[in-house]
């Protein structure tokens, strides 16, 4: 389904903002709708195993259903990801792990694929952060451990390239990792990677934010990240996903906020364009499918709260409904780059 056809590289931004209540994120949302970005559909707190307990019920699958099928369209062919942290990260990352639990764990994400695809076959489908800056050193493959198991059943890989000491430059480290990430791939998937404008691993405070040229920089990292396969073909990212969060920043602060997202897509949106213009009549596959639709994702709403419902396991609580709240699908924004409304068709 994915192979594709050698072109000029066209790499994507979209917009994976969590919004906490309505009429957040206005100046982000007129900017991403006018540029044509869009918006990348997350199932939230154990995608298919929602109540993060580790095993997938039939009540777990039931509900994931219901979300696949209220917020994606029945041929949505974009990306679109599962984030499956508990009960599983710290094993995951952990410098050792026995090989027979490894499997063990791996068994349960595949399951989490296999229902995914059942109800979606032609959307993107993965997990956020897999496979990690662990999962692709040396000396953890040294050990014998490999994720191959979980990739060859994903739809796209969508690491993360987040930043955990300030001060410290980890730009050689983003680029050979995503380098690996793409060999993983082995030009069969697409490679979108995660951004997050705040430093992490700090104690749990994410009130600090990545000076605007280290951020990008270490997109640029990312940018700069290639894999080579046998026949002399270049591979490269399909995308980067911008994610934060309002819940990191007070109420008073979500005005500036705002602001800073959407400076965040315009230096985004210049850095693609750069090496758009600059890798022009070099071919590059990032295995994206024929339908030129599968490279987008879906449409930015025009206000916040339209996407809060759909927010799986979302942690937040919904403040009240507000009359003015677009909760349709046909109160989107529309444009070139996305399927028509799709409550009409």
């Amino acid at each position: 389904m994915y192979c594709s056809a050698l072109a000029d590289w066209d790499p994507q931004v979209y917009n994976a903002i969590k919004w906490t209540a309505p009429n957040q994120g206005t100046d982000t949302i007129a900017y991403t709708s006018a540029q044509g970005i869009t918006r990348l559909p997350m199932a939230y707190h154990g995608g298919v195993d929602r109540d993060e307990s580790g095993e997938i019920s039939q009540k777990n699958i039931e509900r994931f259903t219901s979300w696949v099928q209220e917020t994606l369209p029945a041929d949505y062919c974009g990306p679109v990801v599962m984030d499956y942290e508990n009960p599983w990260w710290n094993e995951l990352n952990a410098p050792s792990i026995s090989i027979e639990r490894l499997q063990e764990i791996l068994s349960v994400y595949a399951e989490g694929l296999r229902v995914a695809k059942g109800t979606l076959p032609q959307a993107q489908w993965g997990y956020w952060g897999i496979p990690t800056l662990r999962n692709t050193s040396e000396k953890w493959r040294s050990q014998g451990l490999s994720l191959a198991q979980l990739i060859s059943q994903c739809n796209a890989l969508y690491p993360d390239i987040y930043d955990s000491t300030p001060g410290s430059s980890q730009t050689k480290s983003t680029t050979e990792h995503i380098s690996k990430v793409l060999e993983l791939a082995n030009g069969e998937i697409p490679v979108y990677i995660y951004t997050f404008p705040r430093f992490t691993g700090q104690g749990g405070d994410h009130s600090l934010f990545i000076p605007d040229k280290e951020f990008l920089a270490q997109v640029n990292a990312a940018m700069r990240a290639v894999w080579v396969d046998a026949n002399n073909v270049q591979h490269r990212i399909q995308g980067i996903i911008v994610w934060d969060s309002y819940k990191y920043s007070d109420s008073t602060k979500w005005g500036e906020l705002d602001k800073k997202h959407k400076y965040y897509f315009e230096l985004l949106q210049a850095l693609t364009a750069a090496w758009k213009k600059a890798m022009q009549g070099v071919d590059v596959q990032t295995s994206i499918g024929g339908n030129p639709l599968c490279q987008y994702a879906l449409s930015e709403p025009q206000n916040s709260g339209a996407t809060l419902e759909n927010q799986v396991g979302a942690t937040e609580e919904l403040p009240q409904k507000l009359s003015d709240v677009p909760l349709i699908e046909n109160d989107r924004i529309s444009g070139s780059r996305i399927r028509n409304n799709r409550v009409t068709e």
